[in-house]
Protein backbone atom coordinates (compact mmCIF):
# COMPACT_ATOMS: atom_id res chain seq x y z
CA UNK A 1 0.00 0.00 0.00
CA UNK A 2 1.37 3.40 -0.92
CA UNK A 3 2.14 6.29 1.76
CA UNK A 4 -0.24 8.64 1.67
CA UNK A 5 1.00 12.71 1.98
CA UNK A 6 -1.57 15.03 2.22
CA UNK A 7 -1.46 19.09 3.77
CA UNK A 8 -4.01 19.62 6.33
CA UNK A 9 -4.72 23.36 8.09
CA UNK A 10 -4.74 23.19 11.38
CA UNK A 11 -8.15 25.36 12.69
CA UNK A 12 -8.35 27.98 15.48
CA UNK A 13 -10.44 25.99 17.47
CA UNK A 14 -7.31 23.01 16.86
CA UNK A 15 -9.54 21.07 14.38
CA UNK A 16 -8.65 19.60 11.26
CA UNK A 17 -9.74 17.55 8.71
CA UNK A 18 -8.53 14.05 7.75
CA UNK A 19 -8.29 13.65 3.83
CA UNK A 20 -10.87 11.82 2.74
CA UNK A 21 -8.50 8.85 0.95
CA UNK A 22 -6.45 8.50 4.55
CA UNK A 23 -10.29 8.12 5.81
CA UNK A 24 -11.17 5.22 3.78
CA UNK A 25 -7.55 3.54 4.08
CA UNK A 26 -8.57 3.69 7.55
CA UNK A 27 -12.01 2.94 7.52
CA UNK A 28 -12.51 5.86 9.43
CA UNK A 29 -16.11 7.07 9.79
CA UNK A 30 -17.76 10.00 11.92
CA UNK A 31 -17.21 9.47 15.41
CA UNK A 32 -14.52 6.70 15.40
CA UNK A 33 -11.88 7.93 17.94
CA UNK A 34 -8.15 7.79 17.01
CA UNK A 35 -4.94 7.77 19.59
CA UNK A 36 -2.64 11.07 19.05
CA UNK A 37 0.94 10.08 19.66
CA UNK A 38 3.16 13.35 19.77
CA UNK A 39 7.20 13.88 19.85
CA UNK A 40 8.79 17.03 18.98
CA UNK A 41 7.17 18.15 15.42
CA UNK A 42 5.81 14.70 14.84
CA UNK A 43 2.40 13.56 15.26
CA UNK A 44 1.52 10.20 14.47
CA UNK A 45 -2.44 9.09 14.29
CA UNK A 46 -3.20 5.25 14.86
CA UNK A 47 -6.66 3.29 15.97
CA UNK A 48 -7.02 2.68 19.49
CA UNK A 49 -6.27 -1.29 18.85
CA UNK A 50 -3.12 -0.49 16.55
CA UNK A 51 -1.94 1.83 19.29
CA UNK A 52 -2.24 -1.07 21.73
CA UNK A 53 -0.53 -3.58 19.44
CA UNK A 54 2.37 -1.22 19.28
CA UNK A 55 3.12 -1.42 23.26
CA UNK A 56 2.24 -5.14 23.03
CA UNK A 57 5.51 -6.19 24.80
CA UNK A 58 6.92 -3.00 25.97
CA UNK A 59 7.93 -3.67 29.31
CA UNK A 60 8.77 -7.06 28.74
CA UNK A 61 11.29 -8.49 31.50
CA UNK A 62 10.78 -5.17 33.72
CA UNK A 63 9.69 -6.98 36.61
CA UNK A 64 11.37 -10.78 35.80
CA UNK A 65 12.50 -12.52 32.78
CA UNK A 66 9.70 -15.79 33.58
CA UNK A 67 6.62 -15.90 35.59
CA UNK A 68 7.97 -17.10 38.42
CA UNK A 69 10.29 -13.82 39.16
CA UNK A 70 7.28 -11.78 37.83
CA UNK A 71 5.26 -13.23 40.76
CA UNK A 72 7.77 -13.19 43.49
CA UNK A 73 8.38 -9.16 42.62
CA UNK A 74 4.56 -8.76 43.34
CA UNK A 75 4.66 -10.42 46.58
CA UNK A 76 7.11 -8.39 47.65
CA UNK A 77 5.50 -5.11 46.67
CA UNK A 78 2.47 -6.41 48.33
CA UNK A 79 4.20 -6.82 51.43
CA UNK A 80 4.52 -3.26 51.41
CA UNK A 81 1.21 -2.05 50.93
CA UNK A 82 0.02 -0.41 54.20
CA UNK A 83 -2.37 -2.50 56.21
Amino acid sequence: MALVVKQVQLGTDGRLVLPLEVRKRMGLKPGDRLVVVGEDDIATLMTPKRYAESLRGAARGTYGKSRAEVDAYVRRERRTWPR
